[in-house]
């Protein structure tokens, strides 16, 4: 009797623990309107206005709001609470024109992603390993500002 009472105590917290990771996934949902051109990983976007979601734990949607072109990328978790600035954004990596998406925010530290860096902007920095990108940070009010997210 105690051995079954284990195994439903047992499949209930595993209940629970499967619930709150599928709550949690699919909670980031980020408008922001990029007036350029960019690269996420490897895949280059036109400009446009985007909505950033979360299908996943560790995937993110994003879908251009009038084309409906869209791109589901890995992320990483953002590395410290230092990332997230309280404020809804997208980050990017310029490079004379080349833009590289390199984070989304939606201001919280649990909801901030690092990109992965594109093949193209290793290039560049195996090219100029000195050279440092300018950083772009596109907020969710359609403004830009210097961003305030590190990246390593």
């Amino acid at each position: 009797m105690k051995n079954k009472w284990n195994v439903v105590a047992t499949m209930i917290a595993i209940s629970l623990i499967t619930s709150a990771t599928h709550a949690q996934s699919g909670s980031l949902k980020v408008r922001f309107n990029v007036p350029f051109p960019f690269t996420v990983e490897n895949k280059t976007l036109a400009a446009g206005e985007y909505e950033a979601t979360q299908p996943s734990q560790f995937m993110l949607g994003l879908r251009n709001v009038e084309t409906q072109a869209s791109a589901f990328e890995h992320v990483q978790p953002a590395g410290s609470s230092e990332e997230a600035g309280e404020r809804a954004r997208a980050v990017f990596h310029r490079y004379g024109k080349a833009y590289f998406l390199v984070a989304i925010s939606d201001g919280s530290w649990q909801s901030t992603y690092d990109f992965d860096r594109s093949n193209t902007e290793k290039e560049l920095i195996a090219k100029d390993p000195t050279r440092q990108p300018e950083v772009v940070t596109a907020l969710s009010n359609a403004t830009f500002v210097p961003a305030d997210i590190r990246r390593k």
